[in-house]
């Protein structure tokens, strides 16, 4: 089973962990790394490799960061770029609920992909109004 970690500006990630409980109750091999404004870039490359090494039990690991070229995934960039043949670390970016509960609700049973995940990302991003509208026509 891959591991999951979850990163992010300010307490995003430990927020999306804590709610996924709601929904799977507590998961195994999952981690939140919350980068502040006082956190040292450098060092917070050592909290994610920190945070891999710890959920990843052999199948790997998938990251999701909240926003593409944040602090928080350059830092991951700069992890994955040391072998970016591997693929023992899969890095998503625009993290969302969705996308962590359809990675658990899968898990166990199948590695899903990232084009899985970023598909479960956007579909759980919609205009209310519009749905509304068309479902009572």
């Amino acid at each position: 089973m891959k591991g999951i970690v979850i990163t992010s500006h300010g307490p995003m990630a430990q927020g999306i962990l804590e709610t996924s409980k709601l929904f799977f109750g507590e998961q195994a091999q999952m981690k939140a790394c919350c980068l502040s404004a006082e956190d040292n870039p450098d060092e917070f490359v050592d909290v994610l490799k920190q945070a891999i090494s710890e959920v990843d039990t052999g199948d790997g690991v998938f990251v999701f960061c909240d926003m593409l070229f944040g602090s928080p995934c350059n830092c991951m960039a700069r992890i994955v770029a040391e072998d970016l043949e591997s693929d023992k670390i899969q890095v998503v970016t625009g993290v969302n609920l969705a996308m962590i509960l359809q990675i658990l609700s899968v898990r166990e049973a199948s590695d899903p992909t990232i084009e899985e995940l970023t598909k479960s990302g956007l579909d759980g991003i919609a205009d209310l109004k519009a749905v509304l509208k068309a479902n009572m026509q």
